[in-house]
This record gives structure tokens, sequence and C-alpha cells, in this order.
């Protein structure tokens, strides 16, 4: 096959995740377990626009109207959203796609700031556009580009955080945003960042959701096919380790830190890393899932906190039985009283923790750790990383 990105022949066989899940699909009952698919999950890596992609693609419309995941929930994420706020002015028009719950429209209303959502998950749409932050239910494509032209104008902003990785045919969704975006506007995507997941072994990264997982260099030659031009990026935080790019309509020259970062990915994406990452992860799972069994045998009441999409990825990968995690707490409550993909591990509130238990806790969603810590304050727990496994304070 060929790239679906760059049309390239250069593609070459990456990793093997086994049969997983769809990542963001809870069961809420025996049934639903029942119903449950799995898929092969391997990854390609094309050696010309030094992209991962996910050989088999699952359709976006099963996998996106009926939606698991609440950004607001998660501090972290809200204080980022705060901070990218304070980048557009009150003259400015802001377009966020893939808005979720509203967690930067909120920002951005508070900033009085002109905006617009767009979001295809019908449940997690109704639930902004119901604190009063104007969100379009639809995925974003030429029929949204002419709704919004003609009710709202051209955006001077364009935002997609952690969306892009999420679809399926990226060129059109680049030629929608250059149709709609303002001639001096700017468009600022912010994506999971493939020179990171690699250095820091973070294979839990890959799920169905995220067909195609991207470095600076595929980023710069698919936007500049459709004449769209970067001119600048910057590490951010975000889901262990993101980049924000900011991209124009018209040719510009390149900020001194893009070119450092270019630099630096050239040294990351060899194919000795990526032999390497194979080998590790391989060990990685191994260690979680002996570690497990062997605090189980002491007899520790192990439970785990968050259930993001890695946990499923990491959980089956590693082969996990269901009976070493008691459950799993959980603050979204789109997700209490479900259970996890693959392994069904049950999902609680944070009412389930007994004051007067001792428990070892595996920090699935481990991105947010400080305030996790700080939600557990007065509780007895030893708290753990899944990968690489190790207590951590």
């Amino acid at each position: 096959m060929k790239c679906r990105l760059c049309k390239s022949n250069r593609l070459s066989f990456f990793l093997d995740l086994g049969r997983q899940p769809l990542a963001n699909k809870y069961p809420k009952n025996s049934d639903e377990i029942k119903k449950e698919k799995l898929f092969k999950l391997e990854l390609l890596f094309c050696n010309s626009c030094k992209s991962l992609q996910i050989k088999k693609i699952i359709s976006r419309k099963h996998m996106f109207e009926d939606y698991y995941y609440l950004s607001s929930v998660n501090k972290g994420l809200v204080d980022h959203f705060k901070n990218l706020s304070k980048k557009f002015n009150k003259k400015s028009f802001v377009l966020d796609i893939g808005s979720n719950d509203g967690i930067l429209l909120n920002e951005l209303k508070n900033r009085n700031i002109k905006f617009l959502g767009v979001d295809p998950s019908v449940n997690v749409g109704k639930i902004a556009n119901s604190k009063g932050l104007t969100t379009l239910i639809d995925f974003f494509n030429n029929k949204t580009v002419r709704v919004i032209k003609k009710n709202y104008g051209n955006p001077d902003y364009i935002v997609a955080s952690s969306v892009f990785t999420h679809m399926s045919d990226p060129n059109k969704f680049i030629e929608s945003i250059k149709k709609l975006l303002a001639n001096n506007g700017t468009f600022i995507l912010e994506i999971e960042y493939l020179p990171s997941i690699l250095k820091n072994f973070q294979f839990e990264r890959f799920y169905f959701d995220r067909p195609f997982y991207y470095s600076l260099n595929t980023i710069i030659n698919i936007f500049k096919k459709k004449k769209m031009y970067v001119e600048d990026a910057e590490k951010i935080k975000p889901h262990g380790g993101s980049i924000r790019i900011y991209i124009k309509n018209k040719k510009i020259k390149y900020s001194k830190r893009l070119i450092e970062l270019l630099n630096e990915e050239k040294k990351i994406l060899k194919v000795s890393n990526l032999n390497l990452f194979s080998k590790k992860i391989q060990n990685l799972a191994i260690d979680f899932n002996s570690n497990l069994k062997k605090h189980y045998s002491n007899g520790d009441f192990i439970i785990g906190y968050g259930s993001p999409a890695r946990l499923a990825t990491i959980t089956n990968f590693a082969k996990i039985e269901k009976k070493l995690i008691k459950f799993i707490v959980e603050d979204s409550p789109l997700k209490i009283g479900r259970y996890t993909p693959g392994i069904h591990i049950p999902i609680k509130k944070r009412s389930a923790i007994d004051i007067k238990k001792k428990y070892k806790i595996i920090l699935f969603a481990y991105d947010y750790f400080k305030d996790i810590r700080k939600k557990l304050k007065g509780y007895r727990c030893d708290y753990f990383l899944p990968i690489p496994f190790k207590k951590i304070k």
C-alpha cells in the first residue's frame, strides 16, 4: 500500500500491538461487552514524509458521534486552554475545531472574544451548547465551511487541538481550512508529536481513534502541497508531550525555534530508533504485567485512576487480567458506571475509595498526577506509573 499522506511507496512495517478494542468506547453492560469488536492494530512508517499511520482505519462516524471524553474534567487542560486564550485579542474571531465540551470556548467567552466551536460528538456538543458555548454539532468539512462563512464570516484564528491526528483524510481537512481561514489569519495546530512518542516509548498513544502520527517534517510537507505554510512551532505539555504549530496562508520565513526543532527530530526519526522502540515496549508490557501479579499475590488492593484511551492500549497489549485491578476511578460522569474497553474493569466514582484502606494506584491519567494527588489528600495511597512501571511520589 501507499502512504495515505504523501502517496509514497516507501512504507515499512513498524509495530504490531495485537488485537485492540476501540479505545474510547466504554461498554455499559454485558450485552455491549458481547458486541464489542477487536481489530488488529498495526502501524507503518513512511520513510518519505516521516509519519506513522495505522494500517486499518475504522469509520470516523462510528467512532465519534457518541463520545466519552470530556476535556474540562482535567484541571491541567483547563489551565492549558486558559493560557492559549491569551494569544487572541477582542477583535479576533476564533473557530475551535473539535471543541469538545467547550474548554477553550469558555475561556474565550470570559475574555469577550468572538468564538464558535465545531464538534461531531452529539452528546458532548450538547453539553457545550447547554452552557451557552455555541457549537455546531457536525464534522468539519466543506458543508460546515459554507455554514460558517455565511453565518459568522472568516475566522482570524482557527484552532485544532488534539484533533488532526483523528482525521482519516487530513488532506481534505487542510483544503477546508484553506477555504475558511482569513487571508492574514493563523491556523494553530496542536498535535501529539511523533518524536516525543518515540523518545519516551509511549506506545499507549497508539489507538484506532488516531490514524496518523506526525513529525514537523510531515506537517510542513502536506500543508505546503495545499499552499499553506508553517511559520513557527513550540513544544507543549498536554498528552505526554505535544507540539503547537503556527500555519499561515502565505509563505513566510521559518522561526529560529522551528529550525531547531527540525534539526532535533532528524536525530530521533532514525531506523535504529524505530527498531529499538519495538523491542523496548515488549519488555515494558511484560514488566507491567509481572509487577501487577506480584502486588496482587502480596494481597495488595490495586486500583487505577483515570480511564483515558491509553488505558485500553496498555491493558490489552500487556494482556492484563481483569482481576488484577479492582476498579478504575474516574472524574468524567460519562464513563462512570461503565467498563474499560477490552479488559472490562469496572469504572467508579472517586467516592468508591475507602479512606480506611491502603491502595496501590496505577496512574493511567499520569499527566494529571498533581491534580489527582490533591484530590486524594488524606487517603493512604502509593502511586505507580504503568509504563514504565515505577513508584512515584
